[in-house]
């Protein structure tokens, strides 16, 4: 915004009256920015009304305290910036999802969850706890009251046979994927084994919405290399693959009949 602007950092900073260090810290991430400030920065770069709202809440979340939880994810996990990963969910009105080999985070259970972060070599019992746990709170922007986060969610039939902490804990998975998307808010889609070739067999990724707040952002975590892509171009490029992706995924109600079927072929 301040280049949109065309002011230099030493200029904002005179003008804010503080140093340009400081400026620069607000900038790379690595101070909090107080609400009378951003108010300020609204002034001064002349912000639309419409994407503040959005930074005053991303300016809120960078004020609360951190409780440990995604310092101490960042050195358990060999990801980086799982910070804003975690902040763009938060204030996501929409989330398109696309993942070929597991159930998505936001729809796992508890014991799902466990089973899977415990796979990591490096973590040792208490560390996958906090991770579990970090992983129910993210859920909860399913259920909030007045607005909850619109899910879609795709996923190969071949995520919902793997046997992830055996066959109980699966069968339990998959009754829950049968509960939680029966929600006007979330959409659970299945590409059947049978499907062939198709646009996602690339790899795993997430469309993450604010609405008229900001830009969409996809998401990509590939080993915990988490990347972000922004640019208008590459943005139109995943829309376009997860247009493909969802025209070679079954219906809803269809998918629901396919892991009904699954549960069915386990007892």
């Amino acid at each position: 915004m301040r280049s949109e602007a065309g002011m230099s950092g030493a200029e904002v900073a005179k003008t804010m009256g503080f140093g340009a260090a400081k400026l620069s810290k607000i900038e790379r991430g690595q101070a909090a920015v107080t609400k009378a400030d951003l108010h300020l920065f609204f002034h001064i770069l002349h912000v639309s009304e419409d994407v503040q709202p959005a930074l005053l809440e991303l300016g809120a979340q960078s004020r609360r305290p951190r409780r440990d939880r995604t310092t101490t994810f960042e050195r358990e996990l060999p990801g980086k910036n799982f910070e804003r990963y975690l902040g763009l969910e938060e204030i996501a009105t929409g989330i398109k999802d696309w993942h070929p080999y597991l159930i998505p985070g936001l729809l796992q259970t508890p014991e799902y969850a466990h089973a899977l972060i415990s796979a990591h070599p490096l973590l040792l019992p208490d560390q996958v706890e906090h991770l579990v746990q970090l992983r129910v709170e993210r859920q909860r922007t399913l259920h909030r009251g007045s607005d909850p986060l619109h899910l879609w969610s795709i996923v190969e039939e071949y995520a919902l046979r793997r046997t992830i902490g055996g066959k109980e804990t699966r069968d339990a998975q998959l009754h829950h994927l049968l509960k939680i998307g029966q929600k006007p808010n979330i959409n659970i889609q299945v590409i059947p084994e049978s499907a062939g070739a198709h646009a996602g067999l690339d790899g795993a990724f997430a469309i993450l919405d604010a609405g008229n707040h900001l830009p969409p952002v996809v998401y990509i975590d590939s080993r915990g290399m988490n990347t972000y892509v922004e640019g208008v171009t590459d943005l139109a490029a995943y829309k376009a693959s997860y247009d493909q992706i969802q025209s070679a995924a079954l219906s809803p109600v269809q998918s629901a009949a396919v892991i009904s079927a699954i549960l069915e072929e386990s007892r």
